[in-house]
């Protein structure tokens, strides 16, 4: 087999855990403005559960436990995006009983 291709592929199964946890920060930053940007645009249709979920990501974060810190992110922009979703669908819904079909 190929002695540096070998070794270059080792380097670099060693280097991905290093680099997933080295972008965790900013991977945390990214999803939790973007949560709170969908949140945000859910309007009056913000559910309470995405509120709780980005505090806690939020305090996860100050703790220093960015990894958990971004998986709530994640869950709260997943349910932002329902929101967000679940708002959209109202107003087709409201505009088909107020104009009709």
């Amino acid at each position: 087999m190929n002695r540096p291709l070998l070794t270059i592929g080792i380097s670099l199964a060693l280097c991905l855990p290093l680099a997933a946890q080295a972008g965790s920060k900013e991977d945390f930053n990214d999803v939790y403005s973007k949560a709170q940007s969908t949140h945000q645009d859910a309007g009056t249709f913000q559910w309470t559960v995405t509120s709780d979920r980005l505090k806690a990501a939020k305090s996860a974060a100050d703790n220093g436990n960015f990894e958990k810190a971004a998986a709530m992110a994640n869950e709260a922009l997943r349910l932002a995006e329902e929101s967000v979703a679940q708002r959209k669908q109202q107003q087709e819904a409201w505009r088909n009983v107020a104009i009709g079909n």
